[in-house]
């Protein structure tokens, strides 16, 4: 197995039994901050996402343009908490359509990826972290995983 470490994000090889194919792990990597992406970690997610959609993808190195699928999972007790609230990425870019902020966008780029993205979910996977498991083709979690989307609350509708 070959470790990339883009400090944040994690990238490793996993060799399939009975098969010259490997997955690609990619795992958020801010255990202390419940996987909480900012800035960095969603331009680390978006390069890496693109890289595999691209064929261009690569680990110290290590160049394999014929991968399985890719396990997308946190490091830690959660997979991801949301955004990190003291350095947010531009929500009007992340949702936005223009090129420019597509490129910077990992659940776009997740979206042209060719091969099935499998979300190993544990935790926490509340709003943004939501959205990126969301942006997963299989979801598997175990008893801890919780869900939670806040991006909206409702309250009650006094006429």
């Amino acid at each position: 197995m070959s470790r990339s470490t883009h400090h944040v994000v994690l990238t490793d090889w996993v060799d399939l039994p009975q098969s010259s194919k490997r997955a690609v792990v990619v795992s958020i990597n801010r255990p202390t901050q419940m996987n909480c992406f900012n800035t960095e970690v969603v331009s680390a997610l978006a390069r890496i996402f693109s890289n595999i959609a691209d064929n261009k993808f690569e680990i110290n190195g290590e160049y394999d343009d014929d991968i399985a699928a890719v396990i997308f999972t946190g490091n830690g007790p959660s997979f991801c908490a949301g955004a990190d609230l003291s350095n947010p990425p531009n929500p009007l870019e992340q949702s936005s359509d223009l090129h420019e902020h597509l490129y910077n966008n990992p659940v776009h780029q997740m979206s042209r990826v060719p091969v099935p993205i499998i979300g190993a979910l544990k935790g926490h996977v509340i709003t943004g972290g939501f959205e990126l498991a969301l942006a997963c083709d299989i979801l598997v979690g175990d008893e801890t995983t919780k869900f939670r989307d806040t991006h909206c609350t409702f309250e009650p509708l006094v006429v």
